[in-house]
């Protein structure tokens, strides 16, 4: 594993004449000169030149308004480029999972894939025989994504096909890269909330991120080390799990086990036409929100569409909805591949909330590889994976899942307001997107148009979405 601090925010017209003093070129003078503004009254430029002339009295600003009084937005104006490689794609799961963070990940779907691999630190404390079993089984994985990138090469699928879908074979061992960019008061949470997960992998990347970073801004990255209610939370899911086991046992339920279909809308905001064109009304009048309900319930649906129509005026496939849109929610449960997932937690303004990976859910299989019969490759690759899981699960459970394939499958909430559901849709049911995410983007779109079906009137992919206009 390797992280680089490839770039951080500092004041562009000081530049050179820093570098030529051999000052400090630090983010923290740039954020403890904005803490200042809203009780200084000299200019912004003003305050800047003095925290830049003496940054140890500007860390120490940092410190007191930051930690002291509390104020832990002032860290948001440092702002770090990072580089990590060497990392799984399983932990970038995890990683990825923060929201106040922008990540680009090297594409599995856009490069055929190496043979470099993590071996989790768990696995090899088990000794030379599982690591070697681990790395055995890892290779047989790697050699089934190199048949079944050949074989669909040959049944006349393109390179970007043959690509993405070999890589269901795959194990979320492989290893990955990815920049970010992060604010210190983000990357500070990153670090603690890291430093207490069950993967020694993230605990690492914790330690290593802190170290780095500590460097450049120590008067903004201080509290690196987990609170006990972060040190809690996966022992807490793993006695809860036993429990709701227990709960399960002769209730003569399988519904733990078995869902009906990918997508499951599981709740919606009733009513929710209503909502966003009161929501739209409460914006453009001075009613009260009482007010807008009443009028928009009294509404038929063709005014409804109208109100909506007005406000949308001139939108384009790039423009984002309105915030009134914001005003009504789905809740969905879906299944869905470790590949889709990859994907699916891109999408860090909705609620995203998965479970474990489940072999009882099974794998997804490309159409591609059902259609070039090549199902039979994939599966037993998957088989393999799964055999070595379930011997992972009771030496050493928190490694387990790197050993899974992404075409290994898990149920995931996924609760989202309609706003984000255009975003969503716009973007994963467009011709060019990956045809699992955008199975379950069709899917989401037809839920939102049966509930939402004024709201959902531009409602489609990029490449639809002219049309549909």
């Amino acid at each position: 594993m390797k992280v680089v601090i490839a770039g951080y925010n500092i004041e562009a017209e000081e530049v050179e004449r820093l570098l030529a003093q051999g000052a400090p070129l630090t983010p923290e003078v740039i954020a403890a000169s904005y803490a200042r503004i809203s009780r200084d009254p000299r200019s912004v430029a003003a305050i800047r030149r003095d925290a830049r002339e003496d940054v140890e009295r500007a860390r120490r600003s940092n410190e007191r308004i930051v930690f002291g009084m509390g104020h832990a937005s002032i860290a948001e104006h440092a702002v770090f480029n990072i580089d990590v490689s060497g990392i799984s794609r399983l932990a970038v799961e995890e990683l990825e999972h923060f929201r106040l963070a922008s990540f680009t990940e090297k594409s599995q779907r856009y490069i055929k894939l190496g043979r470099d691999i993590v071996v989790p630190k768990e696995v090899r404390a088990k000794g030379s025989r599982m690591e070697r079993r681990f790395r055995e089984t890892a290779g047989r994985l790697q050699k089934a994504y190199s048949e079944l990138y050949r074989v669909l090469l040959d049944r006349g699928y393109d390179e970007g096909i043959a690509r993405e879908d070999a890589r269901y074979a795959m194990p979320l061992a492989t290893a990955a890269q990815l920049g970010m960019t992060v604010n210190a008061r983000e990357l500070e949470y990153m670090i603690a909330r890291l430093s207490a997960h069950p993967l020694s992998e993230l605990q690492k990347l914790s330690g290593m991120l802190y170290k780095k970073a500590k460097v450049i801004a120590p008067s903004l990255i201080r509290y690196p080390d987990a609170t006990d209610y972060f040190k809690n939370i996966a022992r807490a899911k793993v006695d809860i799990g036993a429990e709701m086991r227990q709960l399960m046992k002769g209730a003569g339920s399988n519904s733990y086990v078995k869902v009906e279909g990918n997508v499951r809308l599981l709740d919606w905001t009733r009513r929710g036409d209503e909502r966003i064109v009161a929501a739209i009304l409460f914006s453009s009048s001075n009613v009260t929100m009482g007010d807008a309900l009443e009028a928009a319930g009294k509404m038929n649906r063709a005014e409804k569409v109208r109100v909506i129509e007005k406000a949308m005026k001139g939108i384009e496939s790039h423009d984002s909805v309105l915030r009134e849109f914001e005003s009504v929610h789905m809740l969905f449960e879906f299944i869905v591949s470790a590949s889709c997932f990859a994907q699916l937690k891109r999408h860090r303004l909705a609620t995203i909330i998965p479970q474990n990976y489940d072999l009882s859910l099974g794998i997804s299989v490309p159409h591609s590889i059902d259609g070039a019969g090549a199902v039979r490759i994939l599966r037993d690759a998957a088989r393999d994976a799964s055999d070595l899981y379930r011997e992972l699960v009771r030496c050493c459970p928190g490694a387990a899942d790197y050993i899974l394939t992404n075409a290994h499958r898990r149920r995931v909430l996924f609760d989202v307001n309609m706003r984000e559901i255009y975003h969503f849709v716009r973007l994963r049911s467009d011709r060019h997107a990956q045809w699992e995410i955008r199975e379950v983007s069709g899917a989401v779109a037809l839920e939102a148009k049966r509930h939402f079906r004024s709201a959902s009137i531009y409602l489609s992919g990029k490449d639809e979405f002219d049309r549909k206009r």
